[in-house]
């Protein structure tokens, strides 16, 4: 097989079926520009709904030989092998390429599997005849080829822009390419950077050219222009958008409605989660997130990025995890957006230092107990110069809760100071990972025994720790972890959101994604590992299963599958373990599942 991209914009294209593989065929299409005609007697509702918003021609019948041959590329997806190899066969005869799903003898060309950074795109295939190897094969490459690709692919373009505008001949544009390639890639991990301004200078300096007049701000860091489309008078609007705590039902409604009038979205690796899976795909998506010791994008260039997007005239939301301006560096980005003149708003979030002890059934006040509530960083605790902190303060306070932000390392440090300061070694302490999601994890000791206890439990960034009075009250209100469902991160179809408030109630984190996935929908997928996904039709099992190199569905997840059918699809599919459901009410059927399976053999 001879690989080959082809540009479809504008082309006429047929997709014969109107299933879900059909429905995702007619996607990709859509997806470059194609003018799509489909022709299928009893089609989804999704394929109907793109054909009422004049996306694409919908023809509810048969089909009717020739005429797969009046179009430029031609795509069949019926269940019947007999429609699918006469659709072939005109194509062939009329000179157009044709694709059967799942049927290589009948297939001209093969569709590969995809992993997509923005622009950058790596395919595998297998010309048809090993499958399961390219989804295994592309499920590695979506774990190995982080979000950061995106920002670093727009980079890599704007870099070839400034080398061109040069005018070097070829040895030496190739050797500013490989030395910023050198600088931005770690070829072991396979993850990259987006560099500062001044590293993109010295890669031309010591190429032996200094930089052209063009400033080093209007380089490779800048990303590709919003499009014209998008564009409004004079300058944009950025809003610094709290995406809280991580649980997609926390953010607020003022976000929710402003990340869906965005043209552009500049989030936190924590924020992930919470993007709405039903974001219009004209959304630009600018990763920018950050874990301990490893800033694929610094902090500066994130603002100028702000700047960039907004002084082209879009509508960006800043999305950080938990409230902007709690530890979340809100306060610097909107200093610079002052200081350029460009409007801007803040959206509060939940912060984790509240909410997460609440979650844990651990109130940061209660009356005659803790009357008072501080928020450090513990990254204070390790400073060189001394901390800002004054822990021996604190220490003398017994009613006042502490809250420390980034305390997993700090913690052995934070707690030695504050019994060096006098704090009594049983004061009651916790700490919780991941608070509000089915990841959540607490550990709770005596403060002199909190740094094992953490340990012991494996306690992991990010999570907050908690010292003070009212961590005396977590036995008797956690509530969510008596919650039959706690634990439990469930895919929803939309189809099933009806279902959405039960299974909240009963302590699942609910993930409701349109199927085929958004962009946004992958994103937030990716953010944690699924428990689980609600199979309404087997249609949403087929949709699903292109998405199962996602991150979030890399792990051996329970299929729930409403109906006989559906679940013989999902077994079909490989999905280890489905669980066929009645429908009637799908928190209690599947509560009573995870029930009778944590109960002793």
């Amino acid at each position: 097989m001879y690989p080959v991209m082809l540009s479809l914009t504008d082309q006429p294209c047929l997709v014969v079926g109107g299933g879900g593989v059909a429905l995702r065929k007619v996607l990709g299409l859509l997806e470059e520009g194609a003018r799509v005609t489909v022709v299928a007697p009893d089609p989804v509702e999704r394929i109907i709904a793109l054909a009422a918003e004049g996306r694409l021609t919908l023809e509810r019948r048969a089909y009717r030989s020739p005429e797969a041959g009046d179009y430029r590329l031609v795509l069949a997806a019926t269940d019947a092998r007999e429609t699918n190899r006469l659709v072939a066969d005109d194509a062939r005869a009329a000179g157009v390429w044709v694709n059967v799903a799942d049927d290589p003898e009948l297939c001209d060309f093969h569709l590969p599997a995809r992993v997509r950074r923005g622009d950058l795109q790596l395919t595998v295939a297998s010309a048809g005849r090993a499958p399961f190897a390219v989804r295994l094969i592309r499920r590695l490459l979506e774990r190995r080829f982080g979000e950061e690709w995106i920002e670093w692919t727009e980079a890599a373009a704007g870099f070839r822009r400034r080398v061109r505008a040069l005018g070097l001949d070829a040895a030496e544009e190739r050797r500013c390419f490989e030395a910023w390639f050198e600088a931005t890639v770690d070829p072991e991990r396979l993850t990259a950077r987006v560099p500062r301004a001044e590293e993109e200078s010295a890669c031309l300096i010591r190429r032996g050219r200094v930089p052209s007049s063009t400033g080093a701000r209007e380089c490779a860091t800048a990303p590709r222009d919003v499009d014209a489309s998008l564009r409004g008078e004079g300058t944009g609007w950025v809003s610094l958008v709290g995406a809280g705590t991580g649980a997609p039902d926390l953010l607020t409604l003022r976000g929710y409605r402003r990340l869906h009038e965005a043209d552009a979205i500049v989030y936190d690796r924590l924020a992930a989660g919470a993007l709405p899976a039903d974001l219009p795909s004209r959304v630009e998506l600018h990763p920018v997130g950050k874990t301990a010791g490893r800033h694929p994008v610094p902090q500066q260039e994130i603002t100028a990025l702000l700047v960039r997007l907004a002084s082209a005239g879009a509508r960006v939301v800043r999305l950080k995890g938990g409230d902007p301006y709690v530890f979340g560096r809100g306060a610097e980005e909107a200093e610079e957006l002052a200081r350029r003149g460009i409007p801007f708003e803040v959206v509060p979030g939940v912060t984790a230092g509240i909410a997460g002890p609440a979650w844990a059934g651990i109130p940061v006040t209660c009356r005659s107990e803790a009357v008072r509530v501080t928020l450090v960083t513990a990254h204070e605790c390790a400073k060189s110069g001394g901390p800002q902190v004054r822990w021996d303060l604190l220490a003398q306070d017994p009613h006042a809760t502490i809250v420390g932000y980034m305390g997993v390392t700090a913690l052995p440090g934070v707690v030695r100071q504050l019994l060096d300061a006098g704090m009594a070694p049983d004061t009651p302490a916790a700490m919780v990972e991941r608070a509000t999601t089915a990841a959540q994890r607490v550990a709770a000791a005596p403060l002199v025994r909190l740094p094992d206890e953490a340990r012991r439990v494996g306690i992991r960034p990010p999570a907050v720790f908690v010292i003070g009075p009212g961590v005396t009250h977590r036995k008797r209100l956690d509530w969510q972890a008596r919650a039959v469902l706690a634990g439990q991160r469930l895919l929803l179809p939309p189809s099933l959101t009806r279902a959405e408030g039960d299974l909240t109630r009963a302590g699942a984190e609910v993930l409701v994604v349109p199927l085929p996935m958004t962009p946004a929908a992958r994103i937030a997928l990716a953010a944690a590992p699924v428990t689980g996904c609600v199979f309404a039709t087997a249609d949403d099992v087929d949709l699903v299963e292109d998405e199962r190199a996602n991150p979030g569905l890399a792990q051996a997840a329970t299929a729930w599958c409403l109906g006989a059918g559906t679940a013989r699809r999902a077994r079909m599919r490989g999905w280890d373990r489905v669980i066929e459901l009645a429908g009637t009410n799908l928190a209690e059927e599947i509560g009573d599942a995870c029930m009778a399976a944590r109960q002793p053999a």
